[in-house]
């Protein structure tokens, strides 16, 4: 009776970290998932960038300065017309939809500042809005509207 009882013991709880260990993996995949995406989502914005279209205007019309944005893993430069005009690193949620983007300011007129902004990628193709740098609002869709920089990109 006893070596039956200490089997039964031992089956259960063989069970039981069975069962905790799939649980565990289960809780975990979606964090995996989303970290996946993450890179995937990183990966996709590498390169040079070229602003076509600021708060609904096109930029590529004669007399608009040209303005692209290089990205280097979580890093960016922004130049207009080949000159630098600002520097920083940004962070981004691919989980919210639109994904959440916040910019750090290195170098330039706005330098220390964060920049709350949302953005989607199709393709080559960067839609995003911004709010001004310095301030707590973020932007809930990509419309143009006051107060806010909505742009579109494209990768070179």
């Amino acid at each position: 009776m006893k070596l039956r009882l200490i089997s039964l013991t031992v089956a259960c709880a063989l069970a039981l970290a069975t069962a905790l260990s799939a649980q565990a993996a289960r809780s975990q995949a979606p964090t995996m998932a989303a970290q996946g995406d993450k890179a995937k989502v990183l990966a996709s914005v590498q390169g040079a960038w070229t602003m076509t279209s600021s708060n609904g205007q096109d930029m590529t019309a004669a007399g608009a300065p040209a303005v692209v944005v290089t990205i280097t893993g979580d890093k960016y430069v922004q130049t207009a017309d080949g000159q630098v005009v600002e520097k920083g690193s940004f962070k981004f949620d691919e989980t919210k939809k639109p994904m959440t983007l916040d910019i750090t300011i290195a170098e330039g007129e706005n330098a220390g500042k964060v920049q709350l902004g949302i953005w989607e990628i199709a393709g080559n193709k960067m839609t995003g809005k911004l709010g001004e740098p310095g301030t707590a609002t973020r932007p809930t869709t990509l419309a143009v509207e006051e107060g806010f920089f909505t742009f579109v990109m494209v990768k070179k």
